[in-house]
């Protein structure tokens, strides 16, 4: 599908699109031409939904397509997400074998107010788009899986707000991503020492004793416990930071 920009429902449009994933409406009979259910966006420019592979591409996309407009307003603006996560359901929230959409939790596909946190790092488009448009390659770790699919690291490496802190995912890709690869390494997923779970956790730890807002990757590499030396980068895989 293609669009000439981005979209936000209105709140006829937010409540036909929360009927229609809540099975009580035909997602055919929401008009999207119709300016009571969708406005164009001023100064956003052709988007296109596509088969994305990862979070990052479609991440990527919608933010090609922001145009003239502040990405910090559009974050802000919960019938963009809405319209987004419908017009982009087959991709994000595909169907199965039942004929019903993989939906999961309602903050996963309905907009949460913008100030409320916990809820609104569930959205799975409007997530990715904040991590891309906040540390862009650094957030590869967390956008690697497909769209449908936030997968462990974003979970754990983003569920507290103070994680979202450029240092600190700059230090968590250079963890769990192989180098120049878009791979994780071997045993990134894991519960055991070292891993993004522990990571959370370490985090907290050191915030008792350190300004962790202060630090540059390579301090705050330094200061992990031994137990993330299996997956420590090398001297020269930290030359960039």
């Amino acid at each position: 599908m293609k669009f000439a920009g981005l979209y936000e429902f209105t709140e006829a449009g937010l409540d036909a699109f929360q009927r229609a994933f809540n099975g009580e409406l035909e997602e055919d009979a929401i008009d999207l031409s119709n300016p009571a259910i969708a406005k164009k966006i001023a100064g956003t420019t052709a988007f296109v939904v596509s088969d994305w592979s990862s979070s990052s591409e479609m991440a990527a996309a919608i933010l090609g397509s922001t145009g003239s407009v502040n990405v910090t307003t559009l974050l802000n603006q919960g019938g963009l997400w809405g319209w987004l996560s419908f017009v982009c359901r087959d991709v994000v929230y595909p169907k199965q074998k039942d004929g019903r959409r993989k939906l999961g939790e309602f903050w996963r596909w309905y907009p949460s107010e913008p100030g409320d946190y916990q809820k609104g790092q569930r959205h799975l488009i409007r997530m990715p788009v904040l991590l891309k448009a906040s540390f862009g390659d650094d957030a590869e770790h967390l956008l690697m899986g497909n769209p449908s699919t936030p997968g462990e690291l974003r979970e754990q490496l983003t569920s507290q707000q103070d994680m979202f802190h450029a240092s600190f995912q700059k230090v968590a890709r250079l963890l769990y991503m192989e180098p120049d690869k878009l791979k994780l390494r071997r045993g990134a997923g894991g519960k055991k020492g070292g891993s993004p779970r522990r990571l959370a956790q370490v985090r907290k730890q050191l915030d008792v004793t350190w300004d962790l807002f202060a630090l540059s990757p390579a301090q705050l590499l330094e200061k992990l416990p031994k137990e993330f030396d299996r997956f420590r980068p090398k001297p020269t895989e930290c030359d960039a930071i």
